[in-house]
């Protein structure tokens, strides 16, 4: 019974010390989340486009063959804006069907309506080596920040 006893006490000093690193794994965990977050709003695809919800909208979600209304601004890495629609009527065209931009057609898929994303276009999802004279250089990537407006 004696060698319980002396056992007893360790056990409790066993138990006590998981309790004692406890709050610093809950603590760890927390500041690690918040850059989960910011990842979570952050996608990188296998070709090179990012994509980053900067609001998820709450309406219904962006799809192939819908038509849609955005409103944007794009501008090249350095910050120059080369095109926006900000007021107005709203751009719109058929999602998924070639009438933009692939990093457009690829990026905005899934979007809510409300919803408003950046997207970073690699030169291949977007005017490439020819690039959009005279505003858009060869080899561009491009910075659009999107918000989807209109669904039907």
């Amino acid at each position: 019974a004696v060698p319980v006893k002396k056992e007893e006490p360790k056990k409790k000093e066993a138990a006590a010390a998981p309790k004692k690193e406890e709050p610093k794994k809950k603590e760890e965990p927390k500041k690690k989340e918040e850059p989960k977050k910011k990842e979570d709003n952050k996608k990188v695809l296998a070709n090179g486009l990012i994509i980053e919800d900067v609001k998820v909208g709450t309406g219904a979600a962006a799809k192939s063959g819908k038509k849609i209304g955005m409103r944007y601004i794009g501008r090249l890495v350095n910050g120059k804006v080369f095109d926006k629609n900000t007021s107005g009527k709203p751009f719109n065209f058929n999602l998924g069907r070639g009438e933009v931009i692939k990093g457009w057609d690829l990026g905005i898929q899934g979007m809510m309506l409300g919803g408003e994303r950046r997207l970073t276009i690699p030169p291949a999802l977007a005017y490439g080596a020819q690039g959009a004279p005279p505003d858009i250089p060869r080899n561009a990537t491009l910075v659009f920040e999107v918000k989807l407006v209109t669904l039907k």
